[in-house]
């Protein structure tokens, strides 16, 4: 009975130990997963619209559409404020530089949308503090209206090509590349002729070396 009873014991011991090893493990395992971290700069605006506005709203835009729960942190509008008034400089080098520093973000987006007759041309920067490099986003939209659309396209881009994730967005921009690539194979047979892999071919903006170096 003692030795049975003993058995036991052992048992029950050896098995706590197992399952206390098991959620070790997995406890080191979700702190080690962290999600990556992106810090939205106030887009530089010249326009002759309200810029204050469009200017809050594109932010909004993009700090919605990039989060991405366990994988994406973005670091919230009030942090970059912060960090943002305690800087005395307007170089956007800088501010990069601070933002990435104080907000412990691997990447940065910048951008500016300037304001040509009643278009708008979006332009945006992902820097990558960690690689030293930096992916560039353009978008033409044809008036104000069409803004929220295109925003909402570079944020798609943005997610696929820097973290690899694919949105309706995505989805439905791929789709739309695929039929202009059919509508061109239709009225140029020829173009298969010359590029036998065109259906392979894929639009990427590509990482480019950041010059800036701090």
């Amino acid at each position: 009975m003692k030795y049975f009873s003993l058995m036991c014991l052992t048992f029950c011991v050896l098995a706590c130990g197992a399952t206390f090893s098991l959620a070790s493990n997995e406890d080191t395992q979700k702190d080690s997963v962290r999600p990556v971290s992106i810090a939205v700069l106030p887009f530089v605006m010249h326009t002759t619209e309200t810029d204050a506005h469009i200017q809050k709203g594109v932010v909004t835009m993009l700090n919605t559409r990039l989060a991405w729960p366990d994988q994406v942190h973005v670091i919230p509008e009030q942090k970059i404020t912060q960090v943002l008034n305690q800087l005395n400089s307007d170089d956007r080098n800088h501010m990069i530089e601070k933002v990435a520093e104080q907000t412990d973000s691997r990447y940065v987006l910048d951008g500016s949308i300037t304001q040509l007759a009643g278009s708008f041309s979006i332009d945006a920067i992902v820097y990558d503090i960690l690689n030293k490099q930096h992916m560039t986003f353009f978008e033409q939209s044809d008036n104000s209206d069409e803004l929220i659309d295109k925003i909402s396209r570079i944020a798609a881009n943005i997610n696929k090509e820097v973290f690899d994730r694919t949105t309706t967005d995505w989805e439905r921009i791929e789709q739309e590349r695929q039929a202009r690539r059919n509508e061109l194979r239709r009225q140029n047979p020829e173009h298969l002729m010359q590029n036998p892999q065109w259906q392979q071919t894929r639009e990427s903006p590509g990482w480019k070396i950041w010059k800036y170096l701090f």
